[in-house]
C-alpha cells in the first residue's frame, strides 16, 4: 500500500470511527425516555390499577418523585429500564 492509500485509509477509518460514535450517542438518548404514569400505561399496554399495584409492590422500575409518605406519589420510568423489564418477564414466564 502507498502512503497515499495509507492516509486515505486512515482518513476514512478516522470519519467511521466518528460517525459510529454520533450514531450511538443518538441511539442511547433516544432509547431512554423518562414517562409518566399514564404514558406508562399506554407503553405497556396496561390499566392503571396494575401497574400501580406492580410500583406499591416493587416489581416494575420506576422512580417516585413526591415527599416520603405522599398519598399521591408521581411514579416516573425510563423507557429503556422497561424494555428490559418486559424482556425480563417473558423469559421468566416462558417455559419450553
Amino acid at each position: 500500500m502507498t502512503n497515499i492509500e495509507q492516509a486515505i485509509a486512515d482518513i476514512v477509518a478516522a470519519q467511521v470511527a466518528q460517525a459510529e460514535k454520533r450514531i450511538l450517542e443518538q441511539l442511547s438518548s433516544v432509547s431512554s425516555n423518562t414517562l409518566s404514569f399514564s404514558e406508562a400505561c399506554q407503553y405497556l399496554h396496561m390499566s392503571a390499577y396494575t401497574l400501580r399495584r406492580l410500583c406499591k409492590e416493587k416489581r416494575i422500575p420506576h422512580r417516585i418523585h413526591g415527599a416520603e409518605g405522599s398519598k399521591n406519589p408521581r411514579y416516573l420510568f425510563d423507557s429503556s429500564s422497561l424494555d428490559r423489564w418486559k424482556k425480563d418477564e417473558e423469559q421468566r414466564n416462558y417455559q419450553p
